[in-house]
């Protein structure tokens, strides 16, 4: 077994994306599109293309099992998705959660957006940027805002960074919580937990396959202040996700060990 050492939960990143040169977003950059055309192509790709390609892969190489799937199509509506972030695939697991009834979209770093070649394709799959000045924020929650009454589903990964395989939830701020809040919306929790794979499987694919739990809707406590508010729904959240993974997240491919202070 692969052990990982770190030492601060809340910022070490194990992405592996040290190839990618981060870069700003261009000054002009188009946080949502109007033109027929490209809409209707990021559909087609989404749509025709990505969605049943993910749909394939998550079956056959993932081995993905999902728990309360529905929970979403019965919504009717938009909704926040907060999932803990363990893969490089998770928008792809997200995509599948969601459903075809719901068009997917995913907060991203910029390295996202920094792929020479790939910068409308990302976007046109469903990646919206982090904002990072009072300008590119505004337009971050306007961009949030119009896709959740578009009854999408917009995913958060509220720990920020990838820590491969890992079974544990951990600690997150309250910070992205801010969006349901506001605009009154539902959050529905998943927790992606992993597996050892039966035979045969196992003698094709090496690594865990995966099980996703999903959440029954939670919403935000409106007799309580915005601040207080996204505190109670992030506890709340956080302590579904933890419970969930200490009870269902029980095969460790790679063991992860806080290092020594001393």
């Amino acid at each position: 077994m692969k052990t990982i050492y770190y030492t601060d939960e809340l910022n070490d990143d194990f992405a592996a994306t040290n190839g990618i040169k981060t870069q700003a977003l261009p000054p002009d950059y188009k946080w949502i599109h109007t033109g027929f055309l490209w809409n209707f192509f990021a559909d087609i790709l989404y749509y025709l293309i990505v969605f049943p390609l993910v749909k394939i892969f998550n079956t056959i190489v993932v081995g993905l099992h999902v728990k309360n799937r529905g929970v979403i199509r019965r919504l009717k509506s938009g909704c926040f998705l907060y999932s803990n972030h363990t893969m490089h695939i998770d928008p792809l697991l997200s995509a599948d959660v969601s459903g075809w009834g719901h068009r997917t979209y995913f907060m991203a770093g910029n390295d996202a957006f920094s792929i020479k070649g790939l910068y409308h394709l990302v976007a046109m799959l469903g990646a919206m940027p982090l904002g990072y000045d009072m300008a590119s924020m505004k337009e971050m929650l306007n961009t949030v805002s119009k896709r959740y009454h578009q009854d999408s589903c917009v995913t958060i990964y509220p720990e920020a960074h990838i820590w491969p395989y890992y079974v544990g939830i951990r600690p997150f701020k309250s910070a992205s919580f801010a969006y349901p809040v506001l605009l009154s919306a539902p959050v529905v929790a998943m927790v992606v937990t992993y597996r050892k794979r039966n035979f045969p499987f196992g003698l094709i694919f090496k690594k865990p396959a995966i099980t996703i739990y999903c959440s029954d809707p939670m919403y935000a406590n409106p007799t309580l202040s915005r601040k207080a508010a996204k505190e109670d729904l992030r506890n709340r959240v956080y302590l579904w996700m933890k419970e969930t993974a200490e009870k269902y997240s029980t095969y460790e491919f790679i063991h992860y060990e806080k290092e020594n202070e001393e």
